[in-house]
């Protein structure tokens, strides 16, 4: 199994944001670096942003679907 190498990033951010940062990581009983982290990947993640473009598609056919059945905003 391959290690993978991890970089060092420093990130500022506001003291409310702070705060929530340090909130949330203690809800999900993590460190607020693991939770960043967690976060930073899960944006960056090519395969989420295909799978989050797929759902947007089915989506938005979804709508136009419902739309075109119901008669938008009418009763």
């Amino acid at each position: 199994m391959e290690t993978e190498h991890r970089q060092q990033l420093n990130v500022r951010v506001g003291s409310g944001t702070h705060k929530l940062l340090k909130q949330r990581a203690a809800r999900e009983r993590v460190t607020v670096q693991a939770y960043v982290s967690g976060l930073i990947e899960r944006e960056v993640d090519p395969d989420r942003d295909a799978f989050v473009s797929g759902l947007v598609e089915d989506m938005t056919g979804l709508m136009e679907e419902f739309e075109d059945t119901f008669e938008a905003g009418r009763r």
